[in-house]
């Protein structure tokens, strides 16, 4: 499916280079002091109450700051430690504060997107109670006009007055930071105002207000959360909390460092010790992974000039060290002693980063696998050992693992065992009691799936530096197990092979019959089970030489077995498969084991051309493109891996692009082959083989396996079924060698239904010649098949091949007349055998040189006999001599597919009939009995429309027919085998425009619809009229033109303008967009969506919910281009096709009953449906509904569109 995101947090994200630092770089070096904490915490807010201090900070690196809740304290700023609070429990825990007021109570602020909650405590670690009931918001969206809520911070001023600053993407026209003074109850406000982006210039987010020497400091973010681009800036006042302010000078007083190890800081807040200031931020990770989402916690002093201006800050590594008394006096024994590992990720993750007192740096083992992992410490001497802490990598997810101690190395007891461990924490403390030089920890599990068994810092103390208090966390959700618990009752199994190298699922096309109807699929992986079809089967057949399994688009093969806990979460995977597409597709589904659309959730490997996730859709920034497509009308090898960090692709053996990621997989019981999981887009092409492994594939391994380059078997293939009727100038090889076979000169057979199946039919002397060289077809090999279905309309010789075998290979008994045969020419390198519907009835010594001639050609070789025909229906050239037994098989596949296509004559389930007067459209009958896949070929009986050829879909649209004509329509069925139907009869369709009630507007009168209304026009009504959408709904220079800003059609208000009619029953509205916003420059301006709408009127103006709505339209923005929307019950389902600026200018939305069709088109004649077209809506089926034309910005720019040509047709 394709997808369009209107969150406004989540816009723009970019890729972050995997930066590889040597260990001598700075940020590497041991003893820093930046990072603050151990593990992936975002937008933090330093608070000191008494005599601790406490970060309150987002949960990062787990996908979108999902929580958990909880908070660090440290009496000294040098030795933090996590705890576990109770609220709140939502999906998002991002940009907490917390304040003291006078009442002595704590007031806690968190937001999800775009709302800001609040809860209250008599401690600063809670247990929190909320501020309102029933999860509701102290602050909702554009509370203050022109303010997107997000990042709430408080500051209390000196009078005791504490004020909230809020807000988020200020950087659009008339937009800015909102404040406001909180009232006694901590949830409502006194006054609010907003300081507008033209004085806190490129505010972006993040504010917070602290205040020295009676100077008030609104520091903000800048720039894009994601990359480099992210900065601290700063605004003054000297007369309040709430302005008016003052630019700052120096800005940005906090932006990326020239090497870049310092990345992206922003988000930041500031504590007062003493007279000194200190700034605690965020930045990215060092190596940065990708998306952002893996920042941590700094800090650095503010320096301040004499005029109380903030100086540029010099981010640092080093830090600020203690600011308190040192909590922990005892010396680390650990500290950059010699450490030995079981094995590291890269130099940039080495054990020595283990014991290196830096948070910044991080031993990762090689891989992400269930074995364990193992750090061995050489203390130096043996000494008593009372008290171990560690750091692992993520705080908030358990690790199971054990430490033990030894004097020598060899010898070793347990000091502390957690191999069932269930309490996350950081750091972890272990007490015991030994004599030892050696310390080895062993890791045996983790929590979530698939994360690395990683750690920033073990310590080892001679005595108990920190109390071990497991109340500080609370006891781990267990999710993995009960994950685990809901696969075993769903049947689902974590496979263990005998080879642990054997892949989970194991199909090949290679084992199954030649035009087998896949109706199921032995999995020879270790998953087991089989693949069954889901509907109509996929066929095997010969495409380009490889024998593969065919998808036409709307078939798949679900699995039996269900998904193994090892494709679960962030664990490793390879997909290796050949795939073979006639013409590229934007999305192109291949496999999937997921469903749900998550960020960072999803596993849907294809071969598709979306820029976004043509090879891998995980949704979101994780979501995985091919650099460069493969090109298409050829095999490709395609294997993708991911190791738990890195995620490539190889075409062809040759790395295509990679990304750092970490995935968050949510399998669903069962893979699916050929559709995504929802089904909403279907594979279009051949897949030869399909392998899943739960490891990755090693790179050396895969160059190997495409070197191989083992050449096809099959060197030439025809199949008249491909072709469309009528003469044969090329009928196209589609074995590996390509090219085809072309009409000689005069006149070229015909393709036509012979004796009910589809045939090329030579008569007297017509002939097709191969149009590359003979010798180039067979290679080096010596021996050689070729088996044909041939058609005599008379008693003669088997001499339809001329060229293929010498005059000695010929024989002289007769096939018999007017029934098909099946033929058999096998070559051994000595003898030829020749064999008729099974039977050998030849065997012919041929010399090797004798066997094969320069040219090869098929076709009536008896040029006298002009009123014989011959017709050919298949053919293939293997390159290797037919066994007894395969030539067996073959000749029983044979027999058992011809057969008579229906019993009865093919006919209409809808009969042709115009929808309008230029357009007809109809639909065959089914035929639910037969159980291979149809294709359907319709033919207006005289000639005056062209046939729709060979398709799938049993509908059919004419289109760019005439008006007030006659057009005679009949359908004939076709298998996969080449059985034909006869004709149906044929039913009139009539494009009189008398049947229809037609309604257009050329926008030739000027008229402003706002302030004249729409009395007089054939239009009946018109919406998006609020003061602040500042709407032009007007007729001028001959097109209508909407305008609005800061409107929407996603269920929130204010609406953008919709001008409508009302309508009810079936109908077909178009109409030509001939300008928009941006579209001069092609350059973007917000979010200008417009187009077509048909709309329910709600019973309500007020419950999102009720907002019933379809909508064809034009998006430029994030490359979209057209876009179909279907709003149903507050789901707002979207699909694009990903042209930007390359749009269809012409829209169509056509109501047949409950279905809607959404189509567009280039020259407004011809139409193509949209992405997931038609729809089913059986709420909008006999409603009256509202058919327009309408606009909006999803936003704060000014932004229009401009119409000509509606046209509304009423089937009467």
């Amino acid at each position: 499916m394709y997808r369009f995101f209107t969150v406004v947090l989540f816009l723009s994200i970019c890729f972050l280079g995997f930066k590889a630092r040597g260990q001598q770089a700075t940020e590497n070096k041991a003893g820093s002091g930046n990072p603050l904490l151990p593990g992936y915490f975002a937008d933090p807010t330093i608070r000191k109450f008494g005599d601790t201090y406490y970060i309150y900070a987002t949960t990062d690196g787990n996908g979108g700051g999902h929580g958990p809740s909880q908070v660090w304290a440290s009496k000294d700023f040098l030795n933090w430690r996590m705890q576990d609070m109770n609220w709140p429990g939502t999906r998002y825990y991002w940009a907490p504060d917390v304040i003291n007021a006078d009442d002595g109570k704590y007031y806690m602020y968190y937001c999800q997107p775009v709302e800001i909650y609040g809860a209250s405590s008599t401690s600063p670690v809670g247990p929190w109670a909320p501020l309102l009931p029933d999860g509701k918001a102290i602050i909702p969206n554009y509370f203050i006009p022109g303010v997107i809520t997000l990042d709430g911070q408080t500051f209390k001023d000196d009078d005791g007055k504490i004020y909230m600053f809020w807000g988020t993407w200020g950087i659009y026209p008339d937009h800015g930071c909102g404040v406001g003074l909180l009232n006694a109850d901590m949830r409502s406000f006194a006054k609010t105002a907003k300081i507008p982006n033209i004085v806190a210039k490129e505010f972006f987010e993040a504010p917070f207000m602290f205040k020295r020497k009676g100077i008030y400091y609104l520091t903000y973010s800048s720039g894009a959360c994601e990359n480099e681009t992210y900065r601290v800036q700063y605004a003054t006042s000297k007369t309040g909390p709430m302005g008016p302010f003052v630019f700052g000078k120096n800005n940005p007083v906090l932006a990326t460092n020239a090497d870049g190890s310092v990345h992206g800081p922003g988000h930041q807040s500031v504590v007062q010790v003493g007279n000194d200031y200190y700034m605690v931020y965020h930045r990215h990770n060092n190596p940065h992974s990708n998306g952002g989402y893996h920042r941590q916690v700094c800090a650095d002093k503010l320096v301040f000039d004499g005029d109380g201006n903030i100086e540029k800050m010099v981010p640092t590594h080093s830090g600020v060290g203690l600011l308190g008394k040192n909590t922990i006096t005892s010396p680390n024994l650990a500290y950059q002693k010699a450490v030995t590992a079981s094995s590291s990720y890269s130099n940039n993750y080495l054990p020595a980063f283990a014991v290196d007192d830096n948070n910044g740096t991080l031993w990762k083992p090689a891989d992400n696998s269930t074995k364990p992992a193992q750090l061995i410490i050489d203390l130096g001497k043996q000494q008593p050992v009372k008290q171990i802490l560690t750091s692992f990598e993520y705080a908030t997810w358990y690790y199971q693992y054990y430490i033990e101690a030894s004097a020598d190395g060899k010898s070793w007891t347990m000091f502390a065992d957690r191999r069932l461990n269930h309490r996350h924490g950081s750091p972890m403390v272990d007490n015991g009691n030994s004599n030892a030089r050696f310390i080895r920890l062993t890791i045996s599990d983790t929590e979530y799936p698939g994360l690395y068994k990683a750690l920033w810092n073990i310590k080892v103390y001679g005595r108990e530096v920190i109390k071990s208090d497991t109340a500080l966390y609370a006891n781990g959700n267990k999710q993995k197990n009960k994950d685990a618990n809901a696969m075993d009752s769903a049947g689902i199994k974590n496979s263990i092979a005998k080879d642990p190298k054997m892949p989970l699922i194991d199909i090949d096309a290679a084992s199954l019959p030649l035009k087998a109807s896949v109706i199921a699929c032995t999995n020879n992986g270790s998953c087991g089970g089989v693949f069954k079809t889901d509907g109509k089967p996929p066929v095997v057949d010969i495409v380009a030489g490889k024998k593969a399994f065919v998808f036409n688009g709307t078939q798949s093969l679900q699995s039996s077995a269900g998904v193994p806990v090892s494709l679960w979460g962030n664990n490793s995977y390879t997909v290796d498969f050949w795939a073979y597409c006639k013409v590229l597709k934007d999305e192109n589904p291949l496999i999937s084991w997921t469903d749900g659309d998550g960020d960072h959730t999803g596993a849907t490997f294809g071969y598709g051309d979306n820029k976004a996730y043509g090879a891998a859709q995980h949704f979101g920034v994780s979501d995985f493109p091919y650099a460069a497509t493969p090109g298409p009308e050829k095999w490709h090898h395609i294997v993708i891996t991911f190791d738990g960090s890195f995620e490539k692709v190889f075409v062809d053996g040759l790395l295509n692009n990679q990304e750092n990621k970490m995935l968050f997989l949510k399998p669903t019981g069962k893979f699916v082959i050929g559709a995504k999981m929802d089904s909403s887009a279907y594979f279009s092409g051949a897949l030869s083989a399909l392998k899943v492994y739960d490891y990755p594939v090693a790179d050396a391994a895969i160059a190997k396996t495409a070197a191989l380059n083992v050449p096809a078997d099959v060197a030439i293939y025809l199949d008249a079924a491909k072709l469309n009727y009528g003469p044969v100038q090329l009928w196209p090889n589609d074995g590996d060698t390509g090219g085809g076979f072309a009409a000689k000169a005069g006149v070229p057979p015909m393709v036509k239904d012979v004796d009910d199946k589809i045939a090329v039919a030579f008569s007297g002397g017509q002939q097709l010649q191969f149009n590359k060289a003979a010798a180039g077809v067979l290679g080096n090999t010596m021996a050689y098949s070729i088996a044909y279905s041939i058609y005599n309309s008379s008693p003669q010789q088997d001499n339809a091949l001329n060229g293929w075998f010498t005059n000695t290979a010929k024989n002289d008994k007769l096939l018999s007349a007017k029934m098909w045969h099946y033929v058999v020419k096998c070559f051994d390198g000595k003898l030829l055998k020749h064999y008729v519907d099974g039977y050998c009835i030849a065997t012919t010594p041929v010399a090797k040189a004798e066997s094969i001639a320069e040219f090869l050609s098929i076709g009536n070789l008896n040029k006298d006999k002009t009123d014989a025909q011959v017709a050919i229906s298949s053919l293939v050239l293997y390159r290797h001599s037919l066994s007894p037994p395969e030539i067996e098989e073959l000749t029983g596949d044979w027999k058992k597919n011809r057969h008579p296509l229906l019993a009865i004559r093919p006919s209409f389930k809808i009969s042709p009939h115009a929808i309008t007067p230029g357009i007809v459209q109809m639909e065959a009958a089914t035929a639910p009995e037969i159980k291979t896949s149809l294709q359907y070929n319709f033919i207006e009986k005289d000639g005056k429309a062209k046939p729709s050829g060979w398709a799938n879909s049993p509908v059919y649209t004419a289109y760019g027919l005439g008006p007030n004509q006659q057009y005679h329509y009949l359908v004939k069925v076709k298998d996969d085998f080449g059985n034909v139907s006869s004709v149906s009869a044929a039913f009139l369709a009539n494009t009189s425009t008398r049947n229809f009630l037609t309604r257009t507007d050329n926008f030739t009168n000027p008229r402003n619809f706002i302030t004249q209304g729409t009395s007089g026009t054939l239009w009946q009504g018109l919406m998006g009229l609020s003061a602040e959408a500042q709407s032009k709904i007007k007729v001028d220079s001959g097109s209508l033109l909407l305008q609005s800003k800061g409107t929407n059609w996603d269920g929130n208000k204010p609406y953008g303008p919709f001008l409508y009619q009302q309508v009810q029953g079936d109908f077909v509205v178009e109409v030509e967009v001939i300008d928009l916003s941006g579209l001069q420059q092609k350059k973007v301006t917000g979010n200008n969506d417009i187009g077509i709408m048909v709309r329910k009127k709600p019973f309500t103006d007020t419950v999102v919910t009720d907002e019933q709505l379809i909508q064809n339209s034009i998006f430029p923005a994030w490359n979209c281009g057209n876009l179909f929307t279907n709003f149903k019950n507050g789901q707002r389902m979207q699909v694009n096709t990903q042209a930007g600026w390359n749009y269809d200018r012409f829209l169509q939305i056509q109501k047949a009953g409950e279905l809607f069709y959404i189509r567009k088109s280039k020259d407004g004649i011809s139409w193509t449906d949209m992405p997931n077209s038609p729809v089913t809506r059986p709420d909008l089926k006999s409603a009256q509904l509202q058919v327009g034309l309408y606009q909006s910005s999803y936003g704060p720019q000014q932004s229009y569109a401009r119409f000509a040509g509606y046209k509304l047709y009423i089937l009467k």
